[in-house]
């Protein structure tokens, strides 16, 4: 595998560009069964729809959303462990944010990897915002969200399914202003 590009360099995690060559490993962190269920999907996808949209696509849409491999630096070198996507809305300078783990759950990689994405783009995209939306049921990821710097803004009724039952969406967002720094990309760009 070769040298990863890194952007942003945490404790626990990184993130970089997507990488062609991982579309595969993508696809498999897409397919597990937490993610499907996570993500509220009911069908598995095949590779090539990954390969296409996640990677072949990007070209065409790279002006409206970021997309990052996540790596677990805990261990000798970088471990590419999933990704993470902010979909630009770019009249409103906000983005939706979402991500799928492989491996690295409940390590902090993941709550790490979202700081870094917001990082990324509250001080490279200049995004006012960034939301999401989780279901109710899965504690865990709302958890990470709030440690990573989201904060409930509300919650959808019955808008969703999760195990076979209806339940609530809740509503969260980030803002620059709240961001819980420091900011990686600041110190490389100033140097302090």
């Amino acid at each position: 595998m070769p040298d990863p590009v890194i952007w942003l360099r945490g404790d626990t995690a990184a993130i970089g560009p997507l990488r062609a060559d991982l579309a595969e490993e993508y696809w498999r962190w897409e397919q597990e069964i937490p993610t499907i269920v996570g993500y509220n999907r009911q069908t598995p996808e095949p590779v090539e729809t990954t390969r296409r949209v996640l990677v072949e696509a990007y070209a065409g849409v790279a002006d409206r959303e970021l997309r990052f491999t996540i790596y677990d630096v805990t261990g000798r070198s970088p471990a590419p462990v999933g990704l993470a996507q902010v979909a630009i809305n770019p009249p409103r300078a906000t983005g939706e944010f979402s991500v799928a783990m492989g491996s690295s759950r409940g390590k902090g990689v993941g709550t790490e990897a979202t700081r870094l994405v917001l990082d990324y783009a509250f001080h490279v995209a200049n995004l006012a915002c960034v939301h999401l939306s989780v279901i109710e049921s899965n504690a865990g990821a709302i958890r990470a969200y709030e440690k990573a710097g989201f904060k409930r803004v509300g919650v959808r009724r019955d808008s969703n399914q999760w195990l076979g039952q209806r339940v609530n969406d809740v509503l969260m967002d980030a803002v620059p202003a709240e961001f819980a720094g420091p900011s990686l990309v600041k110190k490389m760009v100033l140097g302090s």
